[in-house]
C-alpha cells in the first residue's frame, strides 16, 4: 500500500519515493552550496521539469544535531553523520523510473549524491538500484491534490483549456453551420489530449 500516494480518495497515479543517505561534514557544506545553486539558477531545473513522469522532486540536508524531538524529555539523537533526504513522486513503475532518472539526470544526481557514503554513481544503473533499495524508506502517508492525474494528464488538460479559451474567443460571431464545423475541428484536435482520470489499474 505504501508504494503509491494515498489520500482521502485512495491510491493515486503518483508513487512516493524517499531515499535517506548519510554524509560527512564536508559533504554537507558541498551539497548545501550545490542545492543553493540549483534553487537560484532556475535553468538548472529545466531538464527535471521537462520529464513527463516526475510531478515532484526535492532534496534537503538535515544536520546530525538538527533532528526534531517530540519534547524536551526526549534525548537528542547521537549520530555520526549528517543526512541527505531525497523526496520525490513519480508516475509509473519503480525500475523504469530509476533507469530514466539515471539516464537523463545523471549529472545532477552524481553531483548531489557524490558526497553520500558509498554512493556508486548513476551509471551503470545496477549498483545505483542496489544503493537506492538499501537506503529507501517507504512513505506512511502522502497527500496528492489530484490523485487520479499524472503529469502528462495535467499538461494535456492545460492544453485543452487553452484551446477551448481560444475557440470561445474566435467563435463569438460564427454562423451556426460554421460554428459546428469549427467545433468538430476542435474536438478532433483535442481528443487525444483527454486522458483517463483515476488510479492506474492493478
Amino acid at each position: 500500500m505504501a508504494d503509491r500516494a494515498r489520500n482521502k480518495d485512495g491510491l493515486g497515479k503518483a508513487v512516493t519515493f524517499n531515499v535517506i543517505t548519510p554524509m560527512n561534514r564536508f559533504g554537507t557544506y558541498y551539497v548545501r552550496l550545490l542545492l543553493w545553486i540549483f534553487d537560484n539558477v532556475k535553468r538548472t531545473q529545466n531538464t527535471a521539469k521537462a520529464l513527463a513522469f516526475l510531478p515532484f522532486v526535492h532534496w534537503v540536508v538535515v544536520k546530525r544535531d538538527c533532528f526534531p524531538r517530540v519534547d524536551d524529555g526526549q534525548p537528542a539523537e547521537k549520530l555520526n553523520y549528517d543526512y541527505l533526504f531525497f523526496l520525490s513522486t513519480f508516475n509509473g513503475p519503480w525500475g523504469p523510473y530509476i533507469e530514466a532518472f539515471a539516464d537523463v539526470l545523471y549529472v545532477p544526481l552524481d553531483a548531489v549524491w557524490f558526497a553520500s557514503i558509498r554512493y556508486p554513481m548513476a551509471r551503470p544503473v545496477g549498483p545505483l538500484k542496489t544503493y537506492i533499495r538499501r537506503n529507501q524508506v517507504e512513505s506512511d502517508h502522502s497527500y496528492s491534490a489530484y490523485p487520479g492525474a499524472s503529469v502528462r494528464d495535467v499538461r494535456a488538460g492545460l492544453e485543452v483549456h487553452r484551446e477551448l479559451e481560444q475557440f470561445a474567443k474566435n467563435s463569438l460571431d460564427l454562423a451556426p453551420d460554421k460554428f459546428a464545423t469549427e467545433f468538430n475541428r476542435l474536438l478532433m484536435s483535442v481528443q487525444n489530449k483527454l486522458g483517463t482520470f483515476g488510479p492506474i489499474p492493478e
